[in-house]
């Protein structure tokens, strides 16, 4: 089982973002890979058909076009086209289109939360790093863990060296056993080196500069620092190179003054042939993960720091290993490592066992198709295609008044997400600051992702303009054109071959979509409350034998569409779901759905200031008192924490059934469970397995030897009809006992037939 994450959070150590996150389920809800049907008929007990949908902006929605030929040719940038997305260029402005693929894409991620599909679709091409590696905070479980990581007495120095594609490391020669010294920077000479720049400059950048140097000795704290520092070869037994990259200020804020006042200068080369190779697996993780200031001169964009015969510090690696850790200061980054092998963790690492990406099929695969990676031994790669067919959403709206403004609108500045933000993205079992679990943490055993993520709603005019745009460089700002709430699209869903469970999947989204209560999330702009969209929708069946044995209909054609004015499907799907994972009572009580239902939430989404991002120079009431909100590294609760939970029954239309038989749709189930009560409204399924409460219980005696026991059962307060009858002269419990009861008999979710299984002893 995924560890779970804080269910109360004190106050004063919970976070704020405009977005949460739908737990990880604790299985995954499978099917077997002889349930799909055959792609080249249409199968009886199966539906095909399609779902007329009208989707309905609530808040401004913005969905990029893409480039023309003679754009691309000119290497525009996509963030310098305000443009709506289209698909007939001379129409550009009057017929907007929603694109089928963004439409399938919201769909397929509510469809995999709801049945309790897996993860998947999670890059592990980002890898994380330690990024507060000077704290000097012992309340700070990141410190510590960077400590325990790096050794200052087992940092070197050496210079670089490619061969090929290999990069390898010459170590600097060693002088009373250190290969670097430190120099503190007011004792470095403006007549000596001019071109010195400052760590107070407003221009400072880091710097190489070539020097020598007497003599080092030790100080107090045991570090090595050089005396009469020089020119070049003044003291030409001990040259060296001048490294100023360890203050690794990013502020061009002239006022704000930087505590380092040491640079640090590699001792040069070693005449030894000696070197050591870095492992190439460290350099792209590395190179992945380049922050923007090891992107800027001096540094390669590319590479970092990696360039040929430059200074680089490194930890020396055991027993002739190859180099894992290493970077441009002494305090470089290290990679999160929960295996310790210097490897550095990405997100998918923190994705629980099982649930992540593999050979297994879950309902949302079945619906709209997969491509499994090749496994050994196999001759092509499993795939299958979807059988959901979504097409573009057209604009319903005549005239030209839907945009949100006559002119372009420079949004506010959304950078991309910071998963690094270990205590908002990763599960907490503890909220104080020195217990956080991070990257370099066990994955599985102490932590693991927390699910998947989604954006609250902010109503239907929130603040999404930039109050300053002239203020902002044009490398980071856009331009958009949205459309403003009120305004129609017409699209429609064509399936095939869905089981009773399948389609209840789909129309289970769709109710939700409906529900004056909740929202969608459609298009850019998510984390400022764009995008909430409610779709009405229309579900037509097909009727397969009237389609094909005539052509006309009366005056139109025969196409042999039913209208299914009351679709109760849902059930179906809901009571699969629920043997699977061994849950009974009510779908919608289900936590992680409660979270969901609490992240799609309208009429209760959460106000203005549980939903902004935390700043790390907020001058307007920041949390704690502190312009940097994140210092204290609160850790965002869950959706329920933060919002009143939503939830509530859906009006039973017919009498449920439990999940299609082996026979009809061959999906596979576990073993029924001990299954949890319910305060609302009950859901049961044959197979399924309760505890009920001894509620009555009447002897009669009929002879010497026997007696007649009526019992009578409670099940989630309720009184079951049937009741059980023994023939002993004693029953091994007494009134109020709990006992497991087994259904095997439902019929308009009440329980008409029941075994019972074990006893239990009274409490």
């Amino acid at each position: 089982m995924a560890p779970k994450h804080l269910r109360q959070i004190p106050e004063n150590r919970q976070a704020i973002a405009p977005y949460n996150f739908i737990e990880l389920p604790d299985r995954v809800v499978e099917v077997t890979e002889d349930y799909l049907p055959n792609s080249n008929c249409y199968e009886p007990k199966r539906h095909t058909g399609k779902i007329y949908c009208t989707l309905t902006t609530s808040s401004p929605l913005y969905i990029r076009c893409g480039l023309t030929t003679e754009e691309f040719k000119q290497e525009t940038e996509a963030k310098d086209l305000p443009d709506f997305f289209y698909t007939n260029p001379t129409a550009k402005v009057q017929k907007p289109v929603i694109p089928g693929s963004s439409l399938r894409g919201m769909l397929r991620t509510l469809v995999e939360i709801i049945s309790f599909s897996k993860i998947e679709r999670v890059s592990d091409r980002q890898h994380f790093f330690f990024r507060a590696v000077a704290t000097t905070e012992n309340d700070d479980s990141l410190a510590q863990a960077y400590k325990q990581h790096i050794n200052p007495q087992n940092v070197k120095a050496g210079y670089l060296k490619k061969e090929g594609d290999r990069w390898f490391v010459c170590p600097a020669k060693s002088l009373k056993g250190v290969t670097f010294a430190w120099v503190k920077e007011e004792d470095l000479s403006t007549a000596d080196f001019p071109r010195l720049i400052s760590m107070d400059e407003l221009g400072y950048l880091p710097q190489y500069i070539p020097v020598s140097f007497r003599d080092i000795n030790k100080n107090k704290t045991n570090r090595f620092f050089a005396e009469d520092v020089s020119p070049p070869h003044t003291h030409p037994m001990n040259n060296g190179m001048l490294v100023t990259s360890g203050n690794m200020k990013q502020s061009d804020d002239s006022s704000k003054k930087t505590t380092r006042r040491n640079h640090c200068i590699v001792f040069q080369q070693s005449p030894s042939l000696k070197r050591l190779e870095i492992d190439p697996i460290a350099i792209q993780h590395y190179c992945d993960a380049l922050t923007d200031f090891q992107k800027l001169n001096p540094f390669d964009s590319n590479l970092g720091v990696l360039q040929d015969s430059r200074p680089i510090f490194y930890c020396q690696p055991q027993n002739g290993k190859i180099v894992t850790l290493f970077g441009q200061s002494p305090n470089f980054r290290i990679p999160y490592s929960p295996k310790n092998d210097g490897k550095a963790a990405s997100a998918v690492d923190f994705i629980p066992d099982g649930l992540g990406k593999s050979d297994k099929i879950d309902l949302a695969d079945a619906i709209f198709g997969f491509i499994k990676d090749k496994q050994p031994g196999e001759k092509p790669a499993k795939t299958r295609s979807g059988r959901v067919f979504i097409s573009d959403g057209i604009c319903d709206n005549a005239t030209s008044d839907i945009w949100l403004s006559k002119n372009t609108i420079t949004p506010k500045i959304l950078a991309s997400p910071k998963p690094t933000t270990f205590q908002h993205y990763l599960v907490q079992s503890s909220h104080a600051k020195n217990a956080l679990k991070h990257y370099a943490s066990k994955p599985e055993e102490d932590t693991a992702l927390r699910g998947h993520k989604l954006y609250w709603h902010q109503g239907s005019s929130p603040a999404i303009q930039h109050d300053n745009p002239d203020d902002v460089s044009d490398t980071q700002k856009t331009q958009i054109q949205p459309i403003k709430p009120g305004v129609d699209f017409q699209f429609t869903i064509y399936f095939e071959n869905l089981t009773d469970v399948e389609l209840g999947a789909l129309l289970w989204v769709l109710d939700i979509a409906k529900n004056e209560k909740y929202r969608l999330s459609l298009g850019m702009g998510k984390p400022l409350g764009m995008g909430a969209v409610k779709i009405e929708s229309k579900l037509y069946l097909s009727k397969r034998n009237i389609r094909y044995s005539g052509l006309f209909d009366g005056l139109k054609w025969a196409l042999g569409e039913d209208f299914e004015e009351n679709p109760d499907y849902q059930r179906d799907f809901e009571n699969y779901v629920q043997v699977n994972i061994r849950q009974t009572g009510n779908f919608r009580d289900i936590e992680r759905i409660q979270m969901l239902l609490a992240m799609l939430s309208w009429q209760d989404s959460p106000s203005a200031n549980k939903t902004r991002y935390m700043e790390i120079e907020r001058q307007q009431q920041p949390l704690d008192g502190d312009p940097n909100e994140y210092k204290t590294r609160r850790v965002l609760p869950t959706p329920l924490e933060v919002i009143e939970k939503p939830g509530g029954s859906r009006p039973v239309r017919r009498a449920s059934t439990p999940p299609p038989n082996q026979e009809a749709a061959r999906i596979t189930t576990s073993p029924p469970v001990k299954l949890p009560q319910s305060e609302q409204a009950n859901t049961f399924c044959k197979g399924q397995i309760v505890e009920a409460k001894v509620l009555e219980m009447v002897t009669k005696v009929i002879d010497s030897k026997k007696t007649k026991t009526t019992i009578a059962y409670e099940v989630n307060g309720s009184k079951l009809g049937k009741t059980e009858e023994i023939y002993k002269k004693s029953v091994p419990f007494a009134l109020g006992d709990v006992v497991k009861l087994r259904i095997t008999e439902v019929r308009n979710d009440v329980i008409k037939k029941y075994e019972r299984l074990e006893q239990h002893d009274r409490e």
